[in-house]
Order: structure tokens, then sequence, then C-alpha cells
């Protein structure tokens, strides 16, 4: 017995993580790790900052060693001259070499050069971070908004089928004209196009969600509807833009790309300039010789040598290589201060429209919220005009077109404001995980908040057949 509670418990926990929403935080960390833009990001800031060690291995000592492999010689000969000879030879040669730069111009511009640009993938990475945050809610938030749609299209979907269906009725018996149906179908036939678009987009975007979390989510918390609207602080347009031409992290590794420039340029003017260093060797031969010869006495030698030398070397003329390589390196730099000057220029621009955007969405929401109660009551008392004989259907179709499309302008604007909100934070280089994590609490679970979705199964079938489908 206790085995199947067991197996219930787990069977029931396991389908309860399968129906479980996916919230904005857990759908982030999931893009952290699987997300090949972020990853490629990461993978070329460790590829850049390898730059530094490899310039500073120019400016540290280089030692050398060469060994001549031990060598064994035996020999023996004979012959009415000399008689019998014989014996062996043996020695080897040990060479070690030290070089060590004192100066040189070029190798010190290269590793500025490399600092520069290892600081700038730094930012570049901070940059990529902040984007992957963008992207994933961006992502995530089209989600929303089409589910949203798609209950709002659902609903007067039904709306549409259930007044075809009433309309017919009342067609039959002698209420209605064959006009009024004909009205009616194609207002329902209008909205089950609308449905088949809106869930086609929703199949989309989830798509394009896993393309950024290696994951599919069959469902996402949804935002709440009573979520803060919150007035960007400091509450001055030319503060977040003096903070964002200081804190922009696209800003940051563009400046540190021209940095990195201007340091190239001095690397290869240093092509006109001198350069010391000092050499330093050490050698070491030893020889040793037995048995009975003609030429020579048995016995043994070992010689060692040490070597020190400073060197200067005095480039005169390269054909004109380090002029035209300085040319080059100097219109390098000039394209870097021109990338840099777009970059400002286009980070506080999205900036301040980022901050113009989030006020304006805060006055744009409260005045989709009234709307929709508008559209609602004038369609309510036009549907009562219209059963009394005071209002004609193409009003009342046309009002619950306004419904549907106000509806729809209350869910873009509210997923509009929270995106311009996060795009402020990314201009100004502020965003952080923190700013997710807060937006993630006004996020709920409640798939029933809306209030809206109504079964429609006993209509469509008789919508089916009164619109000769």
């Amino acid at each position: 017995m206790k085995k199947i509670l067991l197996f219930i418990t787990l069977t029931l926990g396991l389908q309860a993580n399968v129906y479980a929403s996916a919230d904005l935080m857990q759908v982030f960390r999931q893009a952290l790790v699987s997300d090949p833009t972020y990853e490629q990001a990461i993978s070329q800031r460790l590829s850049t900052r390898e730059g530094v060690p490899i310039n500073l291995a120019g400016l540290l000592p280089t030692i050398t060693a060469n060994l001549a492999a031990p060598n064994y010689t035996k020999y023996a000969s004979s012959g009415p001259a000399s008689g019998h000879l014989s014996g062996t030879q043996r020695g080897y040669d040990l060479n070690l070499n030290l070089t060590q730069t004192v100066f040189d111009f070029g190798k010190f511009s290269g590793l500025l050069s490399a600092r520069a640009l290892a600081t700038g993938a730094d930012a570049t990475l901070s940059a990529a971070t902040q984007n992957l945050m963008i992207r994933v809610a961006k992502a995530y938030f089209n989600v929303l908004q089409d589910q949203d749609n798609l209950v709002y299209i659902g609903s007067t979907r039904t709306a549409y089928a259930k007044q075809l269906d009433q309309i017919t009725q009342q067609y039959r018996v002698g209420l209605k004209t064959q006009t009024d149906v004909y009205t009616a179908s194609a207002s329902y036939q209008t909205s089950v196009a609308n449905y088949i678009a809106a869930d086609a987009q929703l199949a989309s975007d989830k798509e394009n969600l896993r393309a950024i979390t290696g994951e599919y989510y069959p469902t996402l918390s949804r935002l709440r509807d009573d979520f803060p609207l919150i007035t960007p602080q400091p509450s001055n347009i030319d503060d977040w833009v003096t903070t964002a031409g200081k804190q922009n992290w696209s800003v940051k590794a563009s400046r540190y790309q021209a940095e990195s420039y201007r340091n190239i340029i001095k690397q290869q003017f240093a092509g006109h300039l001198p350069s010391v260093d000092v050499q330093a060797g050490y050698q070491s031969n030893y020889f040793a010789a037995s048995g009975n010869t003609l030429f020579q006495t048995n016995g043994a030698s070992n010689t060692h040598t040490s070597t020190a030398s400073l060197n200067f070397n005095i480039p005169i003329v390269a054909g004109g290589l380090v002029i035209a390589e300085t040319d080059q390196a100097k219109y390098n730099y000039e394209v870097a201060l021109q990338q840099l000057e777009f970059q400002l220029r286009s980070t506080l621009t999205q900036t301040r429209q980022s901050y113009l955007n989030v006020v304006a969405g805060i006055s744009k929401i409260t005045a989709d919220r009234q709307s929709v109660r508008s559209n609602i009551s004038s369609l309510q008392g036009m549907q009562a005009g219209y059963r009394v004989g005071t209002e004609i259907l193409v009003n009342v179709l046309n009002q619950q077109q306004s419904v549907f499309e106000a509806e729809q302008q209350y869910a873009a604007d509210r997923y509009a404001y929270v995106n311009n909100l996060l795009a402020l934070k990314q201009a100004a280089g502020t965003l952080s995980e923190e700013d997710l994590a807060a937006i993630n609490t006004w996020l709920s679970d409640n798939t029933d908040q809306y209030g809206r979705i109504i079964d429609e199964s006993k209509y469509r079938g008789r919508a089916k057949k009164h619109s000769g489908n």
C-alpha cells in the first residue's frame, strides 16, 4: 500500500512539474547556459584576453638550450707501419642562450594595445549579458502577448458564433433577414481566420524563445493586470543621458577599441626607433679519448665558455614598410573614433526614446484600461438595443471589433512598457539580473486572471453548420 501511495505521489509530482509555468528568471537562467550567441561572446572574450600574455611574452626573457647528443666512437686498425691501434673517443656540446629585451617601444605599445582590447572584451561581454536579458524578455513577453491575443480573439470568435447561431434561429422564424445571416457569418469567418493566424504567431514566437534557451515552454507565467507602473528614477531625462554616456557597456567597448588602435599607431611607428636587448650565452664542450693511438695521447678535456652582450638594433630603411603600416594604423584609428561617435549617438538617442516611451507608456496603459471598459460598456448597450430593434447588426459587429482592438492595444502597451523599461536601463548601462528578478515578481501562474475564456464548443458545431462550412 505504501508503495502504491509513493508511486501516486511521484506521478502527481512529475505531472505538476510538466504543467508548471516557467517564469522569466527560469527562462533567463536557462538562456545563460544555452544561448549560442552568448556562449560565443564568452569564448570571444577569453580569446581576446589571451592577447595580453602573448604580447607580454615578447618582453620577458627567452632561454634556449641546445645539446649535441653525446657521441661515442670506437676504432681498431692494424698495418705493417703502424702496428695494431685501438681506442675510443666520446664527447658532447651544450649551449645555453638567454635574450632579454631592454627597450623596444613597439613591444611595449603592443602590450598596451592588447590590454585595452582585453578590457574592451570585458565590456563587450557585459553588453552581451544585458543584450541577452533584453532578448529573453522580449521573446518571453512576445509569447505572453500572443497568448493574450489568442484569448481575446477566441472570446470574440465565440461571441460571433453565438451571435450567428441566434440570428440564424431568428431568421428561421422570420424575425431576421438573410442579409443579417450573411453579415453575422462574415464576421464569424473573419474571427476564425484571425484565430488561426494568432495561433500560428504564438507557435512561431514560442520557437523563437526555444532558439534562445534550447527548451520548449508549454506555459509561461503571465504578467499580472495590477503590476506597478513605475516612473523612471531619476525623473530627469538629462540625468539618464549623462549616465548612458559614461556607463553604457557598448560605448565603453568602443572607447577601448579606439584606445587599442591608438597604441597600434605607436607600435607601427616604433619601426623607426632603435631597440636594445641583452644576450648571454654559455657553452660547454667535453672530449675524452683512450687507447693506443698515433697522434694523440689518452685523456679528457672540458671547455666552458660564457658570453654576454648588449645589442643595439637601429633600423635604417625598410622600403617604406614602416611608413605605410603607420599610416594604415592612423586610418584604422580614425575608423574606430567614428564608430565610437556613432555608438555614443545611438546610445544617447536610444536612452531618450526609451525614457519617453516609458513615461508615455504609463499614460497609454491607463487610457487603454478605460478604453476597454468604455468599449465593453458600449457593446453591451448596442447588444441590448439590437435585441429590442433600436440598433442594427452591423453597428453591433463593428463595436465587437472595437472591443477586440482595444483589448489588443491594452496588451501590446503593457508589454511595450516593460520592454521599454528594460531598454532604458540597458542604454544607461545599469541593467542587471536584479531588474529581471524585480519584474519576475510582477508575474503570476494564475491562467484564469483574465476571465475571458468562454466555452465555445457548444457553439462551434452549429455556427459551422449555419456558415455553410
